[in-house]
């Protein structure tokens, strides 16, 4: 890897949200991207399947992606479509719990990410738990923020409930 390529990596990662306690930290970054893979896929390839195990997060470094979900019945519906240039990432607690992955990503154009394995992840922690300590409490806080949306979302179905029943 030439030092442009490490650089543009760096610069990357900076901009990730789970890493944004030690952003500044060009050491603790190089680190972490020591075990971080890259990965190119072609147009309309599927990343991450819903409902398949998976054990790996992946950093958007190039490209686009659309994430998808499945309704009870089996429809499919596009969550969000998203580029490099928003600086996200997905799978991340594939990293930390084992389960199965809760949508589908899919490329919208030819595609690099950075990956990060569960095993690469642990053994990062074991050898550097600081940085792995601030990355596993971003995590937390991310799926924390979702609990939240999920259960304002829930709140707002039963009340649209409530009053479908009250008025009818």
């Amino acid at each position: 890897m030439d030092n442009t390529e490490l650089d543009d990596r760096i610069e990357k990662l900076a901009k990730i949200p789970l890493f944004s306690s030690f952003a500044a930290d060009r050491d603790s970054l190089e680190k972490l991207n020591k075990i971080c893979n890259l990965k190119d896929y072609d147009e309309n390839i599927v990343v991450i399947q819903e409902g398949a195990k998976g054990d790996d997060m992946f950093i958007v470094f190039a490209g686009s992606v659309e994430i998808r979900k499945n309704t009870r019945s089996g429809d499919e519906y596009t969550v969000v479509q998203l580029s490099a240039e928003h600086n996200v990432f997905f799978g991340e607690l594939a990293i930390v719990s084992e389960g199965e992955r809760s949508a589908t990503v899919l490329t919208r154009s030819k595609s690099t990410f950075l990956v990060i394995t569960k095993n690469d992840f642990e053994k990062f922690c074991e050898d550097h738990p600081t940085i792995g300590l601030h990355i596993t409490k971003e995590i937390l806080k991310t799926v924390a923020a979702r609990l939240r949306k999920t259960n304002d979302d829930m709140l707002t179905i039963f009340d649209a409930l409530v009053n479908e029943i009250k008025n009818s």
